[in-house]
C-alpha cells in the first residue's frame, strides 16, 4: 500500500514538472537568485542584531536592511569607492568593519566626525563642548554592576557580543562568534563614566552604541575609518523576540535624530 502511494506522489510530481506553472516557477527562482546575487555586493544587505548595544533603537533579534551605495559603491577587493559624494552624517546608524576585528561587522551610531572633540561626563555625551540630546533613542543602565576594560588613550568598554551576522546569500544567517574582549584588554580596568576629550582625526568617524553602558565602540578601539564603513542601516524588515515575532517593528525606519541640547 505504501509503495503504491509513493508511486502516485512521484507520478503527480512528474506531471507537475511538465506544467507551464513549473516552468514559470523555475524562471522566477533563477531570476530572484540572480538579482539578489547582483544587488547584495552593491545595493542592499540584510543583517541580524545580536546584542543590546543599540537599544532602544535596535533590539536583539531585529533583522535590518543596510543601504550599501549611499556612501558610494566600493569596488570589491579594493579600497576604492565610486560616486562617494555623500559622506556619513551625524546620527547615521552605520555598519562597518572595526579596526581590531577585520573579519566581523559592527553597527553603531555616528556621534562625531573629523575635527570634532568627543567627551563623556557621567551618562552625557559632549561634542565640541555641547551636550548632545539623544533621549529619543538612547538607553542608559548605569546602575548595573560589571567589570569594565579600557585601552589607552581610549575610554573603557564592557564585554559582550557585537558581531553582526550577515544574511549569507539571502538564505540563512551565519553563526555568531563571540569576541573574547578580555584576552585583549584584561590589564586595563577603570570607570566608564568619564574620559578625557578626544579629537577625531581626518578620514574617520567616532561611533557609539545607543545603549552606551553596554556597547563596545569607539571608546574602546578608537574611531572608524570611513573606508571601513559598509553602509547605512535604514529599516527593520523583521524582528523576533526569541520565537515570537515583533509585528509592530516590521518595516520600521531606523531613527537618525542628532541634536545639540543648545538648539
Amino acid at each position: 500500500m505504501e509503495e503504491k502511494l509513493t508511486h502516485q506522489k512521484i507520478t503527480r510530481f512528474q506531471e507537475f514538472r511538465q506544467t507551464v506553472f513549473w516552468e514559470y516557477l523555475q524562471v522566477i527562482v533563477v531570476a530572484c537568485a540572480a538579482v539578489f546575487g547582483l544587488i547584495r555586493p552593491f545595493v542592499v544587505e540584510a543583517y541580524k542584531i545580536p546584542s543590546s548595544s543599540m537599544e532602544d533603537t535596535l533590539l536583539i533579534g531585529d533583522r535590518i536592511l543596510v543601504c550599501k551605495f549611499i556612501y558610494g559603491f566600493k569596488i570589491p577587493g579594493t579600497e576604492t569607492r565610486l560616486f562617494d559624494y555623500h559622506k556619513p552624517s551625524l546620527g547615521d546608524v552605520i555598519v562597518f568593519v572595526p579596526p581590531h576585528e577585520r573579519h566581523k561587522n559592527y553597527i553603531k551610531r555616528v556621534v562625531a566626525l573629523a575635527g570634532d572633540t568627543v567627551e563623556t561626563r557621567g551618562n552625557k555625551l559632549f561634542v565640541n563642548g555641547e551636550e548632545i540630546d539623544s533621549s529619543n533613542y538612547t538607553k542608559y543602565v548605569y546602575d548595573q554592576r560589571f567589570r569594565v576594560y579600557s585601552r589607552p588613550p581610549f575610554p573603557p568598554f564592557r564585554s559582550q557580543p557585537e558581531d553582526l551576522p550577515t544574511f549569507e546569500r539571502w538564505q540563512e544567517f551565519s553563526d555568531l562568534d563571540e569576541p573574547t574582549f578580555d584576552r585583549f584588554f584584561k590589564d586595563y580596568t577603570t570607570s566608564l563614566k568619564k574620559y578625557k576629550p578626544f579629537v577625531v582625526p581626518p578620514g574617520y568617524a567616532f561611533a557609539m552604541g545607543d545603549n552606551r553602558d553596554q556597547s563596545y565602540d569607539s571608546r574602546g578601539w578608537g574611531p572608524v575609518a570611513l573606508s571601513d564603513i559598509k553602509g547605512q542601516a535604514f529599516m527593520i524588515y523583521w524582528s523576533m523576540n526569541g520565537w515570537k515575532p515583533r509585528f509592530e517593528r516590521i518595516f520600521q525606519l531606523i531613527k537618525t535624530e542628532y541634536d545639540s541640547s543648545s538648539d
